[in-house]
């Protein structure tokens, strides 16, 4: 049986809408479509550009399937979607097989009369944003262990015997780029920097920042939010885009292929980088 639940961007509040007083049915715009780009000639028509052209998603959500009042319900999920705003949020679904993630916005939110036969039901269309994605990340760590450690990581990942382990190969095998998080705590001294190199040890791409790290600190780095953000117990949160050396990347992004990601971490150092790629799905 399909399952839809939504999420804020933070996954900090969900909304449920499988339940008898917001009941989703007769999903559409699940599945992918592209926008193509020609370029005519005198030979003819010729593809130049494919780009994801993903078609709104469609649920009609019945609102009082449970014979509360379908009022209420409807203003609580549009509570819901009032906290989410303007911004992108989540968008998770189960068929059955796969769970997966996408981003959306609100496009539609209907109002209409309760019928004559006593439902109250609307039609509400999300805007997609992305492929589908799974919910469990790649996940490793760039760090300085004892040379005796092992390194328990998620399949299919795993590594064992190294003291410092400040590279890691990596391959993202969708054709859309993959953006990697990177969290970053404890002490490292020297301004810390974030690269990507393809196999042959050239680097792609880095983001260079100012500051290294120290105890209770932390830096994420988010391209899926758009953020650089600094947490301290002394100062709480703040905006760190400005730590960024604006001559290379801001964020970073895994293309189609086997790559190598890495930092400049030295054998005194004693943070930890954890570093989170998205799987997305062509599904």
């Amino acid at each position: 049986m399909r399952h839809f639940i939504l999420h804020t961007s933070d996954r900090r509040r969900s909304y449920d809408l499988n339940g008898t007083s917001a009941l989703a049915a007769e999903p559409s715009g699940l599945g992918n479509n592209f926008s193509l780009s020609y370029k005519e000639s005198e030979r003819g028509k010729h593809l130049v550009n494919i780009t994801p052209s993903f078609d709104p998603i469609t649920l009609k959500i019945y609102f009082n399937a449970d014979g509360t009042d379908g009022y209420a319900n409807y203003k609580a999920l549009l509570s819901f979607l009032a906290e989410c705003g303007t911004s992108p949020f989540l968008f998770e679904y189960n068929d059955g097989v796969t769970d997966k993630f996408c981003e959306v916005v609100l496009r539609t939110a209907p109002k209409s009369e309760i019928s004559e036969e006593g439902l109250f039901v609307e039609d509400f269309q999300f805007e997609r944003q992305t492929y589908w994605y799974e919910q469990v990340n790649t996940e490793f760590e760039l760090l300085n262990r004892t040379p005796d450690a092992t390194f328990p990581l998620k399949f299919p990942f795993g590594f064992a015997g190294e003291k410092l382990k400040k590279e890691f190969r990596i391959t993202n095998p969708f054709f859309e780029r993959a953006p990697i998080i990177f969290i970053i705590s404890g002490d490292f001294e020297n301004p810390l920097n974030l690269y990507i190199k393809d196999t042959s040890g050239n680097i792609i791409s880095q983001i260079q920042l100012s500051i290294g790290n120290e105890e209770g600190q932390t830096i994420r780095i988010d391209p899926t939010t758009k953020k650089i953000t600094v947490t301290t117990a002394e100062e709480g949160e703040y905006n760190g885009y400005g730590l960024t050396d604006k001559t290379k990347q801001s964020f970073l992004y895994l293309p189609q292929g086997e790559y190598i990601i890495g930092a400049n971490i030295e054998q005194t150092d004693a943070g930890r980088i954890d570093v989170e790629v998205r799987r997305y799905l062509f599904d």
